[in-house]
Formats: structure tokens, sequence, C-alpha cells
């Protein structure tokens, strides 16, 4: 699909798609999954907006958005030379680290802590599964070198570093090809200075190697997270800068012949926090990446949360691999520090997003004991659902929804492929139907069970396990496959609504237009907060305040356009855990400590269930966000109705599989159907990059933004 074009807001009129002295601006977000590359184009001058959809091309991601950018913007009628901004959530680094597939890595350690990466916590990855098994190291022990040196945690040098040994080192990793190197030394957030030192020595005698440093990437206290965030980091480093400078010299191309004199596009890259990264410094601290995917969903959700006065929602991200799931209450994102990707700890600030693997692609199979299962493991791009034609032989959920009538068989989000629901049906008859003793309709309706009860287990989650009613909440579920199972989702979980986007296939790099660019700043205080001083505590956070402004300033922004936000992580003093409270910017006031006491006990409460109003409390980490503010055009003007239609007019009538039976059900473009229109389930709502099913017995309006509301029930 390619150049679907959505007018929000038209000020002035377009002028001739080929005038060149006329040609608008325009920037672009791209978000790379696993199946499709989503693109999203949005003309700076009219608030004219275009989406598009193409395959994504997993040996070689930037060649599908290099030449999707192309493609969709010749389309839509813009000049390549007028691409102003690229702003890219992508999956190499998430890709990287769960395949394994990232780089080798060497890791130095101060003597005495080899093991630290193998004993960990010490903790079961599962308290009551005796069969669970723990990720294996992410450096193995032959790559970990002990490096003699000592710093207090005072940050005193005890020890001082051994420069001969640490050159040997060097020589031994170069001599064992590896050129990733991370470098997490005892106490190394108090004083980095040895850490400083070993990377001078490895650019001497090895200037090919890539280092990271764990006092650069997580100045933090708590060594074994602090080692695995070091390591994680020098493992995707090397992909995502190989792939971003791909990108970025792609980018000088993409203008076309003669127009090589022009400014490259900036280049943006999500992080995991919902903040955007340049590119220089993604290729640094590409860890921040792991989650740049499924940020711009979450974003794009908070976002809607806004618009249309529903302050909770959870957002349910479903693509081809893929479930992203979060929670927002309040419209406030919820962030968190103690994130895992694939058993790993990641301590670096990323919302709270629980994915799971259930996707269109997700394959169905049967176990050995003769049940019913269905993913993580995917189709993706290559060779796709059995139904794609591409070679595919295994039944994804793909298949079931196109056996059950609920997909188009005359439509497919590839443009360049027809579906056959005759391949879905073959293997959905070889592979589950036959074993099992069903028709092929069951199968298929069983296969659909399977995957929304582990997406119901995951969104509770996020929601009832964390003390959160769902009936409180608003579904708001996007993705290519999010809207056809948005309602059985809904009614599982008692969710009395669901709210589709106007385009949700593209709904999460729609979400990256509303990013800022952000830097976030931590370092370990370990303070008594009833024995702080407040000018004591504001003064901590200054050195963190000027390099915020620093280096946001070295990027182009105005000092109007950098906001900086303070944080502060506390906890009861010998507790392990902590919570994350704001604080006010300037010079504290006794005051603001008291309502930073009374706040942590309120929110301890809330979390927990308890709280020790008579314990004392510790300032753990000092955390400073700087934000950098892109601008954004606006793209929130309500739709204009085209007619006075009450209500839309079908397409075609066609038998879609309802509960354990077929259903004469009528089809909708979602073109036609305007705000204020109005119908009641069965439904079927058919758009270029994502079909929505409307069950019996359930009510859906459009909004005056376009969205779709339905009505499932209850509250």
């Amino acid at each position: 699909m390619l150049g679907k074009k959505v007018l929000q807001g038209k000020k002035n009129p377009s002028p001739a798609p080929n005038s060149r002295e006329a040609s608008p601006t325009y920037r672009a977000a791209v978000d790379t999954g696993g199946t499709f590359t989503d693109i999203c184009l949005l003309r700076e001058d009219t608030g004219e907006i275009f989406i598009s959809k193409v395959p994504s091309t997993p040996s070689d991601p930037d060649r599908a958005v290099l030449d999707g950018l192309a493609r969709a913007a010749t389309a839509a009628g813009l000049d390549p030379a007028g691409l102003k901004l690229l702003l890219h959530g992508t999956t190499v680094a998430t890709n990287a680290l769960l395949e394994g597939k990232g780089a080798p890595v060497a890791l130095l350690v101060t003597r005495g802590f080899k093991d630290l990466l193998l004993i960990g916590r010490q903790n079961r990855p599962a308290l009551y599964d005796f069969w669970a098994v723990k990720p294996r190291p992410l450096v193995p022990r032959r790559l970990t070198f002990e490096v003699t040196e000592r710093i207090t945690a005072g940050g005193q040098v005890y020890i001082p570093l051994d420069e001969g040994e640490v050159k040997a080192i060097v020589e031994e990793i170069r001599r064992a090809g590896v050129f990733s190197i991370a470098v997490s030394f005892l106490h190394s957030y108090a004083n980095p200075r040895h850490e400083e030192r070993v990377r001078e020595i490895i650019a001497r005698v090895y200037p090919a190697a890539r280092v990271t440093l764990s006092s650069d990437i997580l100045p933090e206290f708590r060594e074994y997270e602090r080692t695995s965030t070091t390591a994680i980091n020098a493992l995707v480093q090397p992909r995502i800068a190989d792939y971003v400078a791909r990108l970025k010299e792609g980018l000088k191309g993409i203008t076309g012949p003669g127009m090589q004199s022009r400014r490259p596009p900036g280049l943006f890259i999500m992080q995991s926090s919902g903040g955007m990264l340049t590119a220089d410094q993604a290729m640094r601290e590409s860890a921040r990446t792991v989650l740049s995917g499924p940020a711009g969903g979450v974003l794009a959700g908070l976002f809607l949360a806004r618009q249309t006065g529903r302050p909770n929602v959870i957002t349910a991200d479903m693509g081809g691999t893929s479930m992203d799931i979060c929670l927002i209450k309040g419209k406030q994102l919820r962030y968190t520090t103690e994130g895992t990707i694939g058993g790993y700890p990641l301590s670096l600030p990323m919302l709270d997003i629980h994915t799971i693997g259930a996707g269109g692609g997700s394959i169905g199979w049967v176990d050995g004991g003769g049940a019913l299962r269905v993913g993580p493991a995917s189709a993706g791009a290559a060779p796709g659902p059995a139904c794609y034609g591409l070679g595919g032989t295994e039944p994804t959920v793909t298949d079931a929804n196109l056996v059950l009538g609920r997909i188009n068989p005359n439509r497919s989000l590839n443009p360049a492929l027809t579906l056959q629901p005759r391949l879905a049906r073959k293997y959905l008859e070889e592979k589950i139907a036959r074993p099992l003793k069903l028709t092929v309709e069951e199968a298929a309706a069983g296969m659909i069970r399977v995957v929304n009860a582990a997406m119901a287990r995951a969104v509770r989650v996020v929601s009832v396990q964390r003390g959160h009613d769902p009936r409180d909440f608003t579904l708001v579920a996007f993705g290519g496959a999010g809207p056809l199972h948005a309602v059985e989702l809904a009614r599982e979980l008692n969710i009395p609504y669901v709210l589709i986007p106007r385009y949700p296939g593209v709904t999460s790099a729609l979400g990256m237009l509303h990013a800022d660019v952000r830097r976030d700043y931590v370092r370990t205080a370990l303070l008594p907060l009833n024995d702080t001083e407040p000018d004591q505590l504001a003064d901590l956070y200054t050195p963190l305040e000027e390099k915020g402004r620093r280096e946001l300033e070295q990027e182009g922004f105005s000092p109007s356009e950098i906001i900086i936000t303070r944080q502060a992580d506390l906890r009861y003093r010998g507790q392990s855990y902590t919570l994350t409270l704001p604080l006010p910017a300037g010079q504290l006031a006794p005051e603001d400590l008291a309502i930073l006491r009374r706040s942590f006990h309120l929110l301890h409460r809330q979390e927990y269930g308890f709280c020790r109003e008579e314990a004392p409390l510790e300032v753990v980490n000092l955390r400073l966000v700087a934000m950098g503010s892109l601008p954004r055009p606006a793209v929130s003007t309500p739709v204009k109705k085209k007619g006075s239609r009450l209500m839309p007019e079908p397409l075609e009538e066609r038998p879609v599989y309802f509960d354990d039976r077929f259903l004469p059900t009528p089809v909708y473009r979602r073109n036609h159907l305007e705000p204020d229109m109005s119908l009641k389930g069965p439904a079927v709502i058919e758009q270029s990059d994502t079909t929505t099913l409307v069950w019996p017995g359930t009510s859906v309006r459009v909004d005056q933004w376009g969205n779709l509301i339905i009505h499932v029930g209850g509250r």
C-alpha cells in the first residue's frame, strides 16, 4: 500500500507536484517491524498526511526504509528533495539481542568479579518453574577479563590501575578478532577515572575497537545491572552504528540527481523512553533503542487519550510478529528503569511496555501433548503466512482470520500479493485440523481463541496484577492485526470501550510525530533525606543540568526549546527497590522536601499496599531529563463531514465466523464512515492498512476525529 492520502485541515492550496520552486517540505516517521515497515509523511505547510506500508527487509532493513520513503513521496506527489526530517523507530537492536546476532563482546571487570554476569542476583527466572533455564551470559567467560584496580564506594582510588595488564588484555582481545569491548569496573559511577584511562589505552593499542564504558552508559550503583546494560550496549552498538551510518548515507541520495548540495534531512532515532536520539548518540548509546518501535505506539496512545478526553487507556499494538501493551493512567506515561529484554536486565529509562510473541504472523502448532499452541515463532515477512503464497507452509493467525471470513480474500496489506485462501485452508487442515480431528473452521477458531487468551493474560500483567481495574480503561487497539482482535479481547477483560485510530496500521509511526529529543542523566547519591539540606540536594543537580543544556544547545536547540525535569529515586532505608518521584526546578525549600516525603509514602502505599511513615528515607539516585522540543505541525484537526447521511452504505455482505457459526455480515469501507455515523454489529470495516471486526451485540460510532469508538458493554 503506497501513498494513502489523509487530509488534516488543509490551510493552503497544494502547489503543482512537479514545481521545483514551490516544492513543499515534509517530514517522515518510519516504524520498522518484523513484517511491515510503516511510513507516514506529514506535509508541513498544509498538515496533510500520507501513509504507506511496505514489506520489511529483515536482512537489510535500511533498504525497505529508503525505498519505501522514495516510493511513498512519489505516490504522494512530493519531491523527495523536500524531506526535512526523518523520525525512525527500528527493531535492529531488539532483534540483535533476542536472536543472539549481536557482535562478539569482550568484557573488562574489576579483579574478582569475572563471574558477575553468570551469578547475577542468584534468583530464579520463574520462582515456581523447576524447569526454568537462565539465559546464557551475554559475554562468555573466555572473553571476560579481570583487571587489577579498585575504586571505593566513596570514589577514592584504593588499588591503582595496572596499565601494563590492560595493554596485554587488549592485545589478546585484538588477536581474538573481537572489536566491541565493554568496561565495567566496581564503583565507577563514583569515579570514572580508571574506565576512562582504559578507553585511552584501547584507542592507542586497538583503534578499530568500539568501546562502551559503564560510567558513560549508566553511572549508577548496582554492579550487576550496570554491567548487564553495558554489555547489551556493546553487543548491539556495532549493528546499530552500521545501520544508522547506511541510513544517513542513503538519505543523502534520496534527494535525487542534481540536489546533492541540499542539506540532508535530519535523522532522529526513537529510544525506549519515548524520546528521540540524534543519529550520532544512537550510534554511541545503542542500548537506548531496544524498545524503539513500540515506544511510538505508546506516544500515539497518549495523544489519543488527550485528544478524546479518555484519561485511562491501555494500548495494544498487534503487528505481524508481536504485541506490545502499555497502560496509561490519568494521561500520564509510566516509566521503568528495571526492565528486562530476553531475560537480561536493562536499567535505562524506558516506557513500561509488556511485549509478547503474538501477531498476525504467529504460527499455530500442536505440541507433544496434543495441545494447540500459537507463537511465539512467527512467519515474519519472509516467507510470511501461508496465504501469501511465498513459500510459507505453517498456518498463522492471519491464515485463521482469512478462513473465518474476517479478512477480505481480495485485499492484502501488501498490494503486490494476492491472498490465497486455498493455501491457508490446506496448511490449517494439515498441521492443526487433522491432528486434532477438527474441521478447518474449528481449527482456525481455536487458534484465534488461543492467541486471544495469551493477549488477555498480557493485558492483565500491566493492569490487574498492578492494582488497576480494566473496567476503568479504554482499549486503544492498532497495528495491522490489532483491530481484528480488539473486541474479543475487551470482552474477555470486561473493558467497556475500544478505540480504533483512523489509521491503525501506521499508528506507531504517527506517534513518532509527537516525540521530542530526550536525554537522560543519572548520578548515584545515597543520601539520608532527613539529614539533607534543600540547597545541598539542589546543588547536586547543577552539573547534570549544565551538561543537559550544553549538549542540546550543541545539537541546535535554543534555550527556549529546552525543558529540564528533575527526578529522584527514593526508598526506605534498607530496601532494595526504589520509587521515582518528581522534584521542582530551581532552588529547593524545606517544604519541597516535606512534599517529597509525603509523596513517597502515598506512592508506596499505592504501589505496594502499605507505607511506613516513621521509617527514614534515602535518596538513592538523582535523575534529570533534558528535552529539546521539535516543532510539530498540527495533526489533530477534526474530520469534516462530506455528506448528510446518518448511516453508511455497506459495500457487500459476506459470511463471517462468530461464536462457532457463520453469520451474514455487512462490510463497510472505513473512508465512507463520517463523524457521528454509527452502526451495530456484526460488521466488518475495511481500510487500506487493517480490518476492524465489530462483534454482534456491540455498536460502533465515529467521533469527530475519525476514530472508531466501539461500545462493548459494561460501564
